[in-house]
């Protein structure tokens, strides 16, 4: 296995959200607020910021349920089924 791929499967391995937390954590350090440091790092990482504020862990559970779909392990009728997801009525 070459450097980069090395590389490659170490953050693979280490996965986005060790990577959002430090992204997070830096820009913490840096002096934003922990509303401006999530929605900064969700923009970074391709998420829609509007007017939503995020958390850091929403951040990380969105980028979870992209790489489901993205891999085919999620689709637009898993969770359906789900008590919790059905609306009240």
């Amino acid at each position: 296995m070459g450097s980069h791929q090395a590389a490659t499967a170490t953050v693979e391995a280490s996965g986005p959200d060790l990577q959002t937390r430090a992204t997070y954590r830096m820009l913490l350090a840096r002096g934003l607020a922990p509303t401006e440091a999530a929605n900064l790092t969700a923009y970074l990482c391709g998420i829609a910021v509007g007017g939503t504020h995020w958390s850091i862990g929403e951040v990380n559970r969105v980028l979870f349920l992209r790489r489901l779909a993205r891999s085919g392990r999620w689709g637009s009728g898993d969770g359906a089924s789900s008590p919790a997801l059905r609306p009240a009525g």
